[in-house]
């Protein structure tokens, strides 16, 4: 559990690498897998929270023609700060007190 632990943290760490990124860069895309494959670790394959993680959403919902590059990097910011929302109240649920 310690290891996972680790683990976890590192991918919570990770994100502040991934604000100057995109949500096609290849150093996202491998924190996505490698976050996901974490939870799976953690929680197993179809579990609540992998589900959960994978509903965030890291590009507009909605597209539209008028749509910028601000919109596409407005709707990955919030994503990332989603992530790391969740990421780190799954870290808290299953650190030890004490």
């Amino acid at each position: 559990m310690v290891r996972m632990l680790e683990e976890l943290e590192g991918r919570i760490k990770a994100i502040d690498g991934l604000s100057g990124t995109s949500s096609v860069s290849g150093d996202f895309v491998r924190w996505r897998r490698q976050t996901e494959a974490t939870l799976k670790a953690l929680y197993g394959e179809d579990s609540a929270e992998v589900q959960a993680f994978n509903a965030i959403y890291f590009t507009p919902v909605f597209l539209t023609c008028r749509m910028g590059d601000g919109d596409f990097d407005e709707a990955y910011r919030k994503g990332l700060e989603e992530a790391r929302d969740f990421l780190l109240s799954i870290r808290d649920r299953i650190t030890p007190r004490g």
